[in-house]
């Protein structure tokens, strides 16, 4: 068994050093704390888009494994009974004597104190790896303790069965010997194996003390509870479990949010569209919808019966009141502008030069008309954002969103049961919606003393995203868990932006310079292990539009010294370069590794003076950018304008390097409006192309995601845009139960 010796050392010297006091002496007790769409069809049918271009996931061959803005209501915590220890992700539990300390828990190891007879006890229930023996239990924990005690002295004094749990047995041995000072000290082991898990107890302290609690150490293990798990008194069965961040309270608005439908507010919130992990458009809240021949006008028919979570009817009066509020400048919503700003009279409207959308008409209860200012085939993919989500207009309450945020009346598929500061928030299925989800309760952990792994192991989770270290490793079709992962690239792509406003880079020489001298494989080396994709387009491989032809032509050239060399020969810049200001998000004393590799390469190559400027958010990037701007984008729907468009139009807010081309502005007005499926692409592939050639952005990494998915969750496929996944999964709960 490989433990976590961080978490078990942590435990023992801290506790062993309280019982190491002179005789006579105060006991400090010791502390003790856890790591802390394209759309181009109009039907009420699946809006079909062109297949995507996918890269090839790197690779691992199988090595040798080694050994070794707004303030929450804050909830009073769950008191728990005196004596009692019970963890709800795995069913575990025991009683221990009331009169006990209880230390603390680290990964899934619990501490506990007899502090009348000094005696450090440890308990383990945690997930049994292949190679799991007794021995090596016993060895790997004693030898985790060596630096306490002293191994080649101790002697085992006897060797037993006892009960455990219901109708189980546990090996039980007693060793003496001697700690590091020469003071005699004995040892309590417990072990046993329970299916995919193994359970142990251990307790160190004077042989006479341990001897002393012989009965209540057996009776603790034979007490041990392995029962049916729970999480917050919820059905195991009926309850996917992910880890989640605590929200701010703008990440439940629709209009706030700047996050993806694949997070909470997707959850309590729908509207009329929405978007698959597989990238297709279907119909949500609205039944069908038709569109005039100049593809300027939609008109939407919601389904029959629609109502929010409390049964108050949900009409087209809800669906323009949302949208009227999201444009409103008071709202100050930051993406309003760019997912609906295709409307006729959002312009006017977010400028306050209008009350109100005159593009929205409400017919009847059940249609609402949207007049567009132009023709625009991928409308409907806007509306898969969470900005055009429907509110409860009789439940808003603008001036104080602390009232209503956290008890929302929803229209999408779950309502907020209960919010857990720090540490859970629960969903629970909306039974008034059209499309029931399968699953019944969601809830997201907020915080976790657990190792993430530990916790998908033992079932304490269903899905698990991995950072680059453990997908390194279970990516290894040897490794036991790969048969769970799943992987695939997103529609992101971190890259280098450029101001061409400013000098050097308003010099199309310099530009290119800079971007051929990166060496974009060192980077994907440094910082994903070369587990993403090198990034030679703006647009990622599953993006409609991407061109394959034109990633070779810029792979071709890249890190190449000498043509960076010479581009630089051949501005107005020759001479000398003024000094250069890099713009990233972060602290002021933040590394990071990945500039610092670019500045170093500019520097040896180009002579080029480069610094960093840290800002705190990404919204003060534009009104801070410097020369260049560190940046990342993921598309929130499958359509190149999301990327082309948002990032390089001159009056876009996301264009936060403030590039400014007239030509390119044009050409981005034209794709807009243009019908045609593959002249749009093209058109798109053309802008893209003249981008990179001018040097404007200069692509790194589209990333790559690995997920662990529980053997129990049926549906969870890995999508590359931020869809709303959780509400068409369902758990079989005969599956994966080993445990």
């Amino acid at each position: 068994m490989r433990f976590k010796k961080v978490g078990w050392l942590m435990l023992l010297f801290a506790l062993l050093a309280a019982c190491q006091s002179e005789p006579g002496d105060p006991r400090q007790v010791a502390s003790w704390a856890p790591d802390a769409p394209n759309a181009y069809a109009f039907a009420d049918t699946p809006t079909p888009i062109p297949t995507p271009t996918l890269v090839p996931l790197p690779t691992l061959e199988p090595t040798p494994t080694a050994v070794t803005d707004f303030e929450i209501p804050t909830r009073a915590a769950t008191a728990v009974p005196e004596g009692t220890f019970t963890r709800d992700f795995d069913g575990f539990g025991f009683v221990y004597p009331s009169q006990w300390i209880f230390e603390g828990e680290s990964g899934n190891v619990v501490a506990l104190r007899d502090p009348s007879l000094d005696l450090i006890v440890t308990v383990n229930y945690d997930f049994a790896e292949a190679d799991f023996s007794y021995e090596r239990l016993r060895d790997d924990i004693l030898g985790d303790y060596g630096e306490s005690l002293n191994l080649d002295d101790m002697q085992t004094i006897s060797e037993m069965e006892v009960a455990f749990a219901t109708e189980r047995t546990a090996q039980r041995a007693i060793l003496n010997g001697t700690d590091r000072n020469g003071e005699p000290i004995g040892v309590y082991m417990a072990y046993t194996l329970v299916d995919d898990h193994f359970f142990s107890l251990f307790a160190f302290g004077v042989p006479d003390n341990v001897n002393a609690r012989l009965h209540t150490l057996d009776a603790i293990v034979n007490q041990v509870s392995l029962g049916a798990r729970t999480l917050f008194g919820l059905n195991h069965d009926e309850t996917l479990v992910l880890f989640g961040g605590d929200p701010a309270l703008a990440s439940l608005d629709p209009a706030l949010t700047t996050g993806s439908a694949a997070g909470y507010v997707g959850l309590l919130y729908s509207g009329l569209v929405r978007l698959t992990p597989e990238l297709q458009i279907v119909p949500e809240l609205a039944e069908r919808w038709d569109v005039s021949e100049d593809g300027t006008v939609y008109t939407f028919t919601l389904r029959e019966g629609l109502t929010f979570a409390d049964g108050r009817p949900l009409t087209a009066e809800d669906v323009q009141y949302s949208w009227e509020r999201a444009t409103d400048p008071e709202t100050g919503s930051r993406t309003a502008a760019t997912y609906l700003n295709d409307i006729a009279g959002v312009t006017d409207k977010l400028a306050d030069r209008a009350n109100e959308i005159s593009g929205l008409e409400v017919v009847d209860e059940r249609t609402l008309v949207v007049t567009l200012d132009g023709p625009k085939p991928y409308f409907l993919a806007k509306l898969t954002y969470p900005t055009s989500y429907v509110v409860d207009r009789e439940t808003v309450d603008d001036e104080s969103l602390e009232t209503w945020a956290l008890s929302p009346n929803p229209s999408g598929p779950y309502t907020l049961k209960e919010y857990r500061e720090f540490e859970a928030l629960i969903f629970e299925r909306n039974e008034t919606y059209p499309t029931l989800p399968a699953v019944k309760n969601v809830v997201y952990l907020l915080s976790n003393v657990a190792d993430p792994l530990t916790m998908f192991k033992s079932g304490g989770v269903d899905l698990l995203f991995l950072d680059n270290t453990d997908a390194e490793q279970i990516r290894r079709p040897s490794d036991p868990l790969n048969a769970q992962l799943q992987s695939g690239t997103s529609l992101c792509t971190t890259l280098m932006q450029m101001n061409n406003t400013l000098p050097p880079f308003d010099d199309v020489q310099v530009r290119r310079a800079f971007a051929l001298a990166v060496d974009k494989d060192a980077l994907n080396t440094l910082l994903a292990n070369d587990l993403s994709v090198r990034a030679d387009t703006i647009l990622p491989p599953a993006m409609p539009g991407y061109s394959l032809e034109l990633a070779q032509e810029q792979a071709a050239n890249q890190n190449n010294v000498v043509l960076a060399q010479e581009a630089l020969a051949a501005s107005r810049y020759a001479d000398g370069l003024p000094p250069i200001i890099i713009t990233a998000t972060g602290l002021g004393n933040a590394e990071r590794d990945d500039l610092n590799a670019m500045i170093q390469n500019w520097r040896e190559t180009l002579g080029a003076d480069v610094s960093v400027e840290f800002v705190n958010s990404t919204s003060n990037l534009r009104q801070n950018g410097g020369h260049m701007v560190s940046y990342g984008w993921c598309a929130d729907y499958p359509d190149p304008q999301n990327f082309l468009d948002v990032l390089y139009h001159s009056e876009s807010d996301f264009n936060v390097a403030s590039f400014n081309d007239p030509v390119i502005d044009d050409l981005l007005e034209q794709a807009r409006v243009e019908l045609d499926v593959s002249a749009r692409l093209l058109l798109y592939q053309f802008i893209e192309g003249q981008l990179l050639r001018d040097g404007v952005a200069i692509p790194l990494l589209h990333s790559v995601s690995d997920v662990l998915v529980s053997e129990r969750l049926e549906g969870y496929v890995v999508s590359p845009v931020g869809a709303p996944i959780v509400p068409r999964l369902a758990i079989n709960p005969e599956a994966g139960e080993g445990d």
